[in-house]
């Protein structure tokens, strides 16, 4: 990657439909912090991608990015960056349903104007990303119960009062009882058969592959991934009985699973996930399907401000 030298004359991209459209405050304290930077620019996006088209422009010029969104508006962006095969500073201003990257991961604060503060002047650090099937990822992909519910949770967010954690957690019950039967058959291969890999298709829950410690608004699926330490953390949890399986969520939810028989935590460089059939797949909460899955870890891809 190659590392742009500039730090000044910012873009800033507002998501005007992130936190169901209530966006005020934060384009609000984004003018506010405009006021005293001549140089940045400012737009709001109309479109889905057009965050992902801007800042790949952005970063051929080589100028800083700052994103004002949820999971989705900086997965765009970091696949915007991440194509032109160069380093910019990154800055994040939280505003989505989970914010699974920004402030489980990177810790960034919850209160938007500390959040617009430390996206323009926050020390740079490097953080890894991934790459699965030509796409990039930030903070998590998964295959299972879980992409299913990224699948659900998008149109049951226009329900009123669903977001966050209640969102995520209520549409992983309502898959938990309704589309249970549809576990995967999957096989798995860490760095090329390097690590131990499963030789025949297993049925399981769900895998989870990580940068950080979170996804799903702040489910703690794999407790000490380290988002700068150039591995994927990896959590599989095998099929077990529905009831069995309703049982383990609250424990998976806080982090507590490391000791349960159907759960097996790994770290690789790379994995390949072949499934039996098409299955679906999230990638920081954008969800897409396939059969395979090739992935591998991108270490220091990113340079962004904590």
């Amino acid at each position: 990657m190659e590392t742009s030298p500039s730090l000044d004359n910012p873009l800033v991209i507002l998501n005007p439909t992130a936190n169901r459209g209530n966006m005020n405050q934060h384009r609000s304290l984004i003018h506010s912090r405009l006021a005293g930077e001549s140089q940045a620019d400012y737009i709001e996006t109309t479109r889905q991608g057009e965050a992902q088209e801007l800042a790949m422009q952005t970063a051929k010029e080589g100028r800083p990015v700052i994103i004002v969104g949820g999971d989705g508006s900086v997965h765009e962006v970091v696949n915007g960056i991440l194509s032109t095969g160069r380093r910019i500073p990154l800055g994040i201003v939280p505003a989505g349903s989970g914010n699974d990257y920004a402030w489980h991961t990177l810790k960034l604060p919850h209160d938007p104007a500390a959040a617009v503060e430390r996206a323009f002047t926050g020390q740079l650090v490097d953080s890894d990303a991934g790459i699965v099937n030509g796409r990039y990822f930030v903070n998590s992909f998964s295959v299972g119960l879980d992409a299913d519910i990224a699948v659900a949770a998008s149109w049951m967010k226009k329900i009123p009062f669903m977001s966050g954690s209640r969102l995520y957690y209520g549409t992983t019950i309502k898959q938990l009882l309704f589309g249970y039967h549809r576990c995967p058959w999957l096989k798995l291969t860490l760095d090329g058969g390097e690590q131990a890999s499963e030789s025949a298709f297993k049925r399981y829950i769900l895998m989870a592959i990580t940068n950080g410690p979170t996804y799903g608004a702040g489910f703690r699926i794999n407790p000490t991934a380290d988002y700068s330490d150039g591995l994927l953390d990896i959590c599989t949890i095998s099929y077990s009985p529905l009831p069995r399986a309703l049982k383990l969520l609250p424990v998976v939810q806080k982090g507590e699973h490391a000791d349960l028989p159907e759960v097996t935590f790994f770290r690789a460089r790379s994995l390949q996930i072949e499934s039996q059939k098409p299955v679906n797949i999230q990638m920081d909460g954008e969800t897409t399907s396939a059969t395979s899955y090739d992935a591998k870890i991108l270490p220091g891809a990113l340079w962004v401000r904590v």
